[in-house]
């Protein structure tokens, strides 16, 4: 029992940091229809960006990391900018492969600027363990997780409460009644961008401190894309609920799979759960089902 204990408790500080990191995935597509399959390489260069400066620039990391936002944020209005506009009324792979081709253009970019400069993000209280019962944690996985959290339900309380939130939630829902009402789509779509690029960094500074392995591409593949498909490309709460999903089968499986099959049964089960959701439920658990008029 303690040690089921352990791994739900540990898979649930995993899925608060992976529901932070979908949620910058669900923000451009609920407003855009966007699959960004570069936001992995988003999270890595903001990391990167965070790490470069409190290693080389001795910056504190909050500062850090707000400048490695403000980096990344201009990238994003500029992709935005150049490219998404333009490709408005396009096929969705087309926009697709626009986004794979920017994530490739950022991991060579980062590659030959950035390599060899020490970009570890420093991990507070490093040394020390928190134990609660037969539970023991890092103190730094449960404030990175506390931090994700909070973010996230940041995030929810602005799409809902703010005039700019609900706005792009008009914007996403009929984009033709928005401009008819005078809205500026290309503003509130800038600041969707600028807003997923924020997270992207958020989610990779927590995502470094909490121990969750690497980034890239690879990134969007294993661990967002399961979390946004199981709780619904459109739906905030479903990607928390994906994330939790996720997080606890991961651990569960980690514990319980791999001394029995050996390693890799994680990803194993996320795949498994992203086709069993497919099958059973392709909007996902909260998506919404596409509506069009005849």
């Amino acid at each position: 029992m303690d040690f089921f204990l352990a791994l739900v408790v540990n898979g649930l500080l995993s899925g608060s940091v992976y529901a932070l990191v979908g949620m910058a995935f669900v923000v451009v597509y609920r407003a855009s229809t966007v699959l960004n399959f570069s936001l992995g390489e988003w999270v890595s260069l903001g990391t990167k960006l965070t790490g470069v400066s409190v290693q080389v620039l001795g910056l504190p990391l909050i500062p850090a990391a707000a400048a490695a936002i403000t980096a990344v944020i201009a990238l994003a209005i500029a992709f935005n900018r150049i490219v998404i506009r333009k490709l408005i009324g396009r096929p969705v792979v087309a926009v697709a492969m626009a986004t794979l081709a920017l994530g490739v253009l950022m991991r060579a970019g980062s590659a030959l600027t950035l390599t060899g400069l020490p970009s570890a993000i420093p991990i507070p209280f490093e040394d020390a363990l928190w134990v609660w019962g037969a539970v023991i944690v890092p103190p730094s996985r449960v404030i990175s997780s506390g931090v994700a959290i909070l973010l996230v339900v940041a995030m929810m309380l602005f799409f809902r409460l703010s005039r700019a939130g609900i706005v792009i939630r008009a914007v996403a829902d009929d984009a033709q009644a928005a401009t008819g009402a005078g809205i500026s789509i290309t503003r509130y779509l800038a600041l969707v961008w600028a807003l997923s690029a924020a997270l992207c960094v958020a989610g990779g500074v927590l995502w470094s401190i909490d121990g969750l392995g690497g980034f890239g591409m690879g990134l969007v593949l294993a661990k967002v894309l399961p979390v946004v498909v199981i709780g619904g490309l459109t739906s905030f709460p479903g990607t928390i609920a994906g994330a939790v999903i996720v997080g606890l089968s991961e651990s569960l499986a980690t514990g319980y799979l791999d001394p029995v099959i050996g390693t890799g049964s994680a990803g194993f089960i996320g795949a498994a759960l992203v086709i069993l959701t497919l099958w059973v439920r392709p909007t996902g658990l909260l998506g919404a089902a596409a509506v069009s008029r005849v």
